[in-house]
């Protein structure tokens, strides 16, 4: 369903009824094979840092709980070995996703899809039995949604201090969750209204824990609404456009135009395109690591050479990497100063770059002093995520001997239009999976997403990787 025509009254247009329609008429068949393929390639990637995630404490400590609370084992919690009820699942398995900072984001829109948006459709997905196709719709549905949602409020929505995610994915998660219960346009309405009263988050939780929680409670909320809604349970109906509704109150009274514009036409998937991460770091570090890795390895100095760094931003990147100083391993991913600091000083940025010991290593600590951020009036004349360069760094640097290397880089290493191939993800997928799943279970579980679309039961993969 394309729906580029304008929007001059939401109210009259039924915004949410609309969204509503489009979730429940949308069929696999209308699918292009583009938006399966790069799907897939989500789902993979998405899957595979949930694994490498549960070895990390906060997701440890949601097993426990959710261990505790008991319920229904409907859906797994991933290379734990036990199931749980398909909201819990969804938790832990959200928060993992998100905990590493590796997670999948629509560098338009300004938010993270897939790490509530997998978790809601593998839980709700394998509860129901739901084939390999059900469940890749959900997904594409349920990114749909909470990155056209996100269109129509962004900017001010994320200056505001909402935290997109924790947010937008709890639409999303009730939009894949509902579809995967076959719920008609008027319940999907309903649980839509009921995730508008779960929606939350704010960014004053990035550098802790509580950031992926967000992710996590976006998809377990999202399933919720969608069951609710099932049961009879109602939601305000115009949820999005109403008075005092999601425009209004998360918006700043947005139009909301740019949620209809292009919903479906094209996918997200497909335009403005969903970039996978490089780097297990926020995103808008990628540029500035890749400028200083591109420019070491051409001209061939170490750390050691080095005199000073600048790093010239756009005012998104200052903006989300606040961290100069950075305490902890959550706030060194939110830290321009020590993701280059530690590409310089190791040559490569991986998950086992971030700890609260290497925040502390003299080496990278005195290098951090020599590293300078700051907006770059060229990208700022653009606007806050300029179009053509969203987390653009032009990276300088001098080096004790006087030379001086410059590198503008405009577009992240794995971004639309220079994504990484399947085999890229199967090396990424494998550094993550394969120490929680052992080397069998891995193969197999990579096998099963290549061939997702022909898989009868999506229990057959969850079988795989609960481990």
């Amino acid at each position: 369903m394309g729906a580029g025509e304008n929007v001059k009254d939401l109210r009259q247009a039924g915004l949410t009824a609309r969204l509503a329609e489009f979730i429940v008429n949308t069929r696999y068949e209308d699918l292009p094979e583009e938006v399966i393929r790069l799907a897939k390639h989500s789902f993979l990637d998405t899957l595979g840092i949930a694994l490498g995630g549960m070895t990390e404490p906060a997701p440890q400590i949601l097993v426990r709980f959710v261990r505790d609370q008991g319920g229904k084992p409907a859906a797994s919690v991933l290379g734990q070995g036990f199931r749980t009820s398909a909201p819990n699942a969804a938790l832990v398995n959200g928060t993992a996703g998100d905990i590493a900072g590796f997670s999948d984001i629509s560098v338009i829109q300004m938010t993270h899809p897939s790490v509530s948006i997998c978790p809601a459709a593998w839980a709700t997905g394998e509860e129901l039995h739901a084939s390999g196709k059900g469940v890749l719709l959900a997904h594409v549905i349920g990114v749909e949604v909470a990155d056209k949602i996100g269109a129509g409020v962004k900017p001010g929505f994320q200056l505001k201090g909402w935290h997109p995610l924790a947010v937008l994915n709890t639409f999303g998660a009730a939009a894949a969750a509902g579809k995967l219960l076959g719920l008609d346009a008027g319940i999907t309405g309903n649980a839509l209204g009921i995730a508008g009263a779960e929606a939350s988050g704010i960014r004053a939780a990035m550098g802790t824990m509580s950031k992926a929680y967000g992710a996590g409670r976006a998809a377990r909320d999202g399933i919720t609404c969608a069951m609710l809604a099932s049961l009879g349970y109602s939601g305000p109906a115009d949820v999005l456009e109403a008075r005092d509704g999601f425009l209004q109150t998360f918006g700043d009274g947005a139009s909301g135009e740019a949620i209809l514009e292009h919903l479906g036409d094209p996918f997200e998937f497909v335009s403005p395109g969903i970039t996978l991460k490089k780097f297990p770091a926020c995103t808008r570090s990628h540029n500035g690591i890749q400028g200083v890795l591109d420019l070491s390895r051409k001209h061939g100095f170490g750390a050691e050479d080095v005199e000073s760094v600048e790093c010239l931003v756009t005012p998104a990147v200052v903006d989300y990497l606040k961290f100069s100083s950075p305490r902890s391993k959550f706030e060194a991913k939110y830290s321009m100063e020590f993701c280059v600091a530690t590409a310089l000083i190791d040559g490569k940025v991986v998950i086992s770059s971030f700890s609260d010991e290497k925040v502390k290593d003299p080496r990278i600590v005195a290098l951090m002093k020599r590293v300078r951020m700051a907006v770059w009036p060229e990208y700022a004349k653009h606007g806050y995520n300029p179009p053509h360069a969203p987390y653009g760094c032009l990276v300088k640097i001098r080096l004790k001997d006087g030379r001086e290397f410059s590198e503008q880089v405009d577009k992240g290493p794995w971004e639309p239009a220079t994504p990484p191939s399947w085999d890229d993800l199967v090396e990424k997928y494998r550094g993550s999976a394969e120490p929680v799943l052992g080397r069998a279970r891995c193969d197999q579980s990579i096998e099963t997403v290549g061939n997702l679309e022909r898989l009868d039961n999506v229990s057959r993969l969850m079988d795989v990787v609960r481990g």
